[in-house]
């Protein structure tokens, strides 16, 4: 009897310690995605070249996800993707179940001194990007406008959503660089938007347009004349456009070169996602994980292709790392590039 005693005593203790340990830990990361939705909140309009790959990221991530959550995205279109990054910064749950896909300028915004941001990109959790990207600057071919060159000596009227984003501080820096003569037009809420205005006439040209988006909205316009590619805003050539000039082709000094990789930042992290500071290190982990696996998927990696979106990932840990170099430049040249961005 005492044996017994002794025995279902052990037993009780070692269940009164495990429920004790249960109780002070948190749920298991590995557990915790089990019945949840997680929401990816995208900065543009539904149909929008961020919306259609944060819709993608949608369909293939919660496979990769301990639990298979359900993923759902939820538009939050608004002064260019930055009240969606305000909101996950600031409203949105912290326990990862709240990811955003933004402008890829955004995390060089308050850099450049933005209005109206309520987040420091160094304390988000970068979770990655599907590639990184190569955007043209567009006109209409009726403009008789063949070259960037062209643009000094006539006025081009190109479409921009709000201050912050590639289509504004583009054109702006290379008015301030090279003496061309864009006047922008801003107020668009999506990339289609602006494809429509470009279509009706409405404006001249774009200034700054996602090549892969391009690929998908009007590539038989280019193909047929319609319309002129003038230049590529990124810090490579795309091995798709050979023969379009780079801008980093027009750079006459050192300083230049710096203040150009700044602003062209955001083409190495072209459709980045976070996740608020606050999220559990080992969610991020997760997070992390799911998105690099899922862009590894036969699956995914076959709608990739037929929606046009480039595969060439960028790990969380690279955009980062990224943004703290950038963040470590000095002040002269953090004014300098306020300046030819015209954000003075």
């Amino acid at each position: 009897m005492r044996r017994t005693f002794i025995s279902i005593s052990a037993t009780s203790v070692m269940s009164a310690i495990t429920m004790n340990l249960s109780l002070s830990l948190p749920a298991s990361a590995q557990d915790f995605y089990a019945g949840k939705t997680v929401t990816i909140f995208v900065g543009y309009a539904a149909g929008s070249g961020y919306d259609v790959n944060a819709r993608f990221v949608a369909r293939h991530i919660s496979a990769q996800l301990p639990g298979k959550p359900t993923v759902i995205v939820q538009n939050m279109p608004g002064a260019g993707a930055l009240n969606a990054a305000n909101h996950l910064a600031n409203t949105a749950a912290k326990d990862g179940t709240a990811m955003a896909l933004v402008a890829r300028g955004m995390g060089i915004e308050p850099m450049l001194g933005g209005k109206g941001v309520r987040f420091d990109p160094l304390k988000l959790h970068w979770i990655g990007s599907t590639s990184r990207e190569t955007s043209v600057i567009v006109v209409r071919a009726d403009m008789g406008v063949k070259r960037i060159e062209d643009v000094r000596n006539r006025e081009v009227v190109v479409a921009g959503p709000s201050p912050g984003t590639d289509g504004v501080t583009y054109p702006n820096v290379l008015n301030n660089l090279l003496g061309t003569k864009f006047r922008i037009v801003m107020g668009y809420r999506s990339g289609k938007e602006m494809a429509m205005a470009v279509k009706r006439g409405e404006v001249q040209g774009r200034g700054s347009w996602s090549w892969a988006s391009l690929k998908t909205e009007a590539l038989e316009e280019v193909r047929n004349g319609e319309y002129v590619l003038l230049l590529q805003m990124a810090l490579r050539k795309s091995p798709e456009l050979p023969d379009l000039p780079l801008v980093m082709d027009f750079v006459t000094s050192a300083e230049q070169k710096q203040i150009l990789e700044i602003i062209l930042a955001g083409q190495e992290m072209a459709w980045p996602i976070f996740a608020p500071a606050e999220v559990p290190a080992e969610r991020i982990a997760l997070l992390r994980k799911a998105y690099a696996d899922m862009l590894k998927t036969p699956e995914a990696l076959s709608e990739a292709k037929k929606l046009g979106i480039d595969i060439d990932p960028v790990s969380g840990d690279d955009i980062a790392a990224m943004l703290r170099r950038l963040y470590s430049v000095s002040p002269e040249i953090v004014a300098r590039v306020r300046k030819l961005a015209g954000r003075e």
